[in-house]
């Protein structure tokens, strides 16, 4: 089975009950067939010692993942500082014949203090 990893500049967190974050480095994918993956995690919670055991079916139906996950983008700023997004709304789907994860987010620009609004892949890499 091949599994999916998260690099910078995305860091996937899992919800626990206890309010904490579990920190997703990567998932299990099952290809069930061509428009059908399977993403199977298992985490345990350094807090409360729960367990979080999920699998998600991802389909050509958008899937919402919104309150299973906190996924934030690291943008570098200027100078010295540093800029964290967190995604306001996480998906999934298949599209094309593979799968694609998502997110929207908006954050304030530094350069002219306007709000963005962007609609972006979340990316991921196979192994």
């Amino acid at each position: 089975m091949k599994s999916l990893e998260f690099k910078y500049p995305i860091m996937v967190f899992a919800k626990c009950g206890c309010t904490n974050q579990v920190p997703v480095t990567e998932m299990l994918l099952e290809e069930k067939g061509p428009d059908n993956y399977d993403l199977h995690y298992s985490l345990t919670c350094p807090v409360c010692n729960g367990q979080i055991e999920k699998s998600l079916s991802i389909t050509e139906e958008a899937a919402d993942f919104t309150s299973l996950f906190n996924v934030f983008k690291t943008i570098p700023a200027l100078k010295d500082e540093l800029s964290i997004i967190k995604f306001d709304m996480i998906k999934g789907k298949v599209k094309d014949g593979s799968l694609a994860l998502y997110g929207k987010y908006s954050h304030l620009r530094f350069w002219d203090n306007v709000v963005q609004s962007d609609i972006i892949k979340i990316p991921y890499t196979i192994k």
